[in-house]
């Protein structure tokens, strides 16, 4: 299970390809006393099982495919 706080916009944007969010707008998460803005959400391919979620300042922060799973 992963423990963060999350903030969505009344209406989110981006682009959607495969395995990959990118210029996405209205989504933050909370990073220490910070909300950085998420810009961009990738699945690996070849899968390695991570989902990568990264920020416009830089910040990448990387978690298992396994806690966005059904039930979790």
């Amino acid at each position: 299970m992963i423990s963060k706080q999350v903030s969505y916009d009344a209406e989110i944007s981006g682009y959607i390809e495969k395995n990959k969010a990118k210029k996405m707008k209205g989504v933050k998460a909370k990073e220490l006393m910070l909300w950085p803005p998420v810009n961009e959400i990738v699945v690996d391919d070849p899968p390695t099982g991570k989902v990568h979620f990264k920020s416009l300042g830089g910040i990448t922060k990387t978690f298992p495919v396994q806690a966005f799973a059904a039930g979790q």
